[in-house]
Formats: C-alpha cells, sequence, structure tokens
C-alpha cells in the first residue's frame, strides 16, 4: 500500500504583521498629540483677532469721515424741509451706533502677553500708542457729532445796504406767498410811510383795491432822493421776493401793478422808441426765494 503524505504545517505571519502596524499608528498618533499640546498658538489667534478688530475700527471711522462731509454738504445748501436733513440725520444717528460699536470692540480687545524680550516690548509699545491714535480719533469724531446735530439756519437774509446812493435805488421789500403779499419793515422807509413797523400783509384776492398797496405804490412812484445822483428823482423801488410755491400768485400782485402803472404812464416815461412807443421806469423788480425759512433784512 502507497503511504499518505503528511502536510507540511506552514506559520501565517499576517496577524503579527497586522498588530505591528496598529501598534505603530498608535505610538504616531501619540506623538503628534504631544507635539500639538506644546504648540501654544492662542497668541498667535488673539494677535489676528486684534489686527482684525482695528481694521474694521479704521473703516468705520472712514465711514463717519464720509458722513460728515455728506451732512456739511447739506448744511451748505440751507434748504429747509428737505427731505436730505431727515437723511442725514438718520445717517447720523447710524454713524453714532457705528461710533459705539468701535468703541465696544476697542473695549473687548486682548491685553498683549508680556513681552519676553525687548524686541516684543517695542512692539507692545507700538501697539500702545496705535490703540491711543484711535481714542483721540473717536474724541474728534464724537466733537464732530456734536456739531453735525445742530440743525442748519431755517432763516433767509436778505442784504439791505444800499441806501440810494450811486444811483441805485433803494429796496422796498414785500414778500409774495401764495395767498398774501406780506410788506417787510425797513429802517428807512417804511416808518415814513405807514407810520409803525408791523409787517403788513395784503390780502390777494383785492389787492387792487387795497389802501396799503396803492400807498405804497404811490410812495415808490413819488419819493425823490435828497442827494446824491438821485436827487430829485425817485430813489426807492419795490422787490417782490417770490417764494417757490407762489408763482401764479404773482402774476396777479404783477397785473395789479402795471395798472397803476398805466394809470400813471406820463410820470414814468424816461424816453421814446423810434416807433414812438414810450420806455417806461417800472416801480418794481423781482427776485426769487430758495426755500421756505424766515426773512431776515440785514
Amino acid at each position: 500500500m502507497a503511504r499518505k503524505e503528511k502536510k507540511k504545517q506552514e506559520v501565517s505571519l499576517f496577524p503579527f504583521l497586522d498588530i505591528l502596524a496598529c501598534v505603530i499608528g498608535n505610538l504616531i498618533l501619540i506623538i503628534t498629540a504631544v507635539v500639538l499640546e506644546q504648540v501654544d498658538t492662542k497668541p498667535i489667534a488673539e494677535q489676528a483677532k486684534r489686527e482684525a478688530v482695528q481694521k474694521q475700527t479704521q473703516q468705520d471711522l472712514q465711514t463717519v469721515a464720509e458722513l460728515k462731509k455728506e451732512l456739511e454738504k447739506l448744511k451748505r445748501q440751507s434748504i429747509a424741509g428737505d427731505k436730505r436733513i431727515e437723511r442725514a440725520e438718520q445717517q447720523l444717528a447710524e454713524a453714532l451706533q457705528q461710533q459705539q460699536e468701535a468703541r465696544e470692540r476697542l473695549r473687548q480687545i486682548p491685553p498683549p502677553p508680556p513681552p519676553p524680550d525687548k524686541e516684543d516690548l517695542a512692539k507692545v509699545k507700538e501697539r500702545e500708542m496705535g490703540i491711543q491714535q484711535i481714542v483721540k480719533e473717536i474724541q474728534r469724531i464724537e466733537g464732530e457729532i456734536e456739531k453735525r446735530k445742530e440743525k442748519p439756519d431755517q432763516s433767509i437774509s436778505i442784504l439791505y445796504e444800499n441806501k440810494g446812493r450811486s444811483g441805485v435805488r433803494r429796496p422796498f421789500f414785500a414778500e409774495v406767498t401764495n395767498s398774501a403779499l406780506v410788506l417787510l419793515p425797513n429802517k428807512l422807509d417804511y416808518k415814513n410811510l405807514f407810520g409803525d413797523e408791523k409787517p403788513r400783509q395784503i390780502p390777494l384776492a383785492n389787492i387792487g383795491n387795497n389802501a396799503d398797496f396803492k400807498k405804497l405804490l404811490d410812495y415808490v412812484l413819488t419819493h425823490a432822493g435828497q442827494t446824491g445822483l438821485l436827487r430829485n428823482r425817485r430813489d426807492t423801488i419795490v422787490t417782490f421776493l417770490i417764494r417757490p410755491d407762489a408763482i401764479n400768485a404773482y402774476r396777479g400782485v404783477k397785473n395789479a401793478v402795471n395798472q397803476f402803472e398805466r394809470a400813471n404812464e406820463k410820470k414814468l416815461v424816461i424816453g421814446m422808441l423810434p416807433n414812438g412807443a414810450p420806455v417806461l421806469d417800472g416801480l418794481t423788480g423781482k427776485a426769487p426765494l430758495p426755500g421756505e425759512g424766515k426773512i431776515v433784512l440785514d
């Protein structure tokens, strides 16, 4: 009988290699964890946070400066009731909020770590100087904000300097509104004409028959200068100040003036045209008012 051959027993090394690979991986993980624990990243993160906050603060300060320029521009325009003033006030409130947020961010900046050497100490000193500059800038912006809180002047100043000299007639100002003609007192003619210095409102409905209006036109027609180039000549003129909403009302006032001038045409003739038509020296002039503020004669 043939003998059966015995099978050789083979030893497998795969389990041992698996265990060895796991041990090596665990050692690598432990070494990595130990190394990461020894690295201190907190100062770097705090420095990055401080730089980001300072950059944002500078942007906010620049925004406040731009808002200041815009509000100054609106002040120069001096138009009462303009919606741009409301928008500027809203932007002012936003600027105040941004300024408060900037100060809050500045307070949240953590103090720098103790300097280990002279080089780091110099950097800390430079950083402190930068913070002091930011604080000074905030104080300056606060002062500008206080100035911005002042609302634009709501009055309209009109210069009243000419005294009828140099051949220029002295103006007698009258404000034209959409419902009345307001005679404005002046220092030279008003009291002589009416005996007091109270403003008079003449309703436009019957301005052609109003006694005060006719009295004013008669005064301008007949009052003559005592000295200078206008001596013995008419030295006053009615100047109508027209509100933006009173253009149509002015046409009614002008019609009443035209009727008076036609009735006194001979006294107003200063020359003749080649076609024989007379040249009249008008009793009135006009000027527009830029806004709705109170009129002040300076």
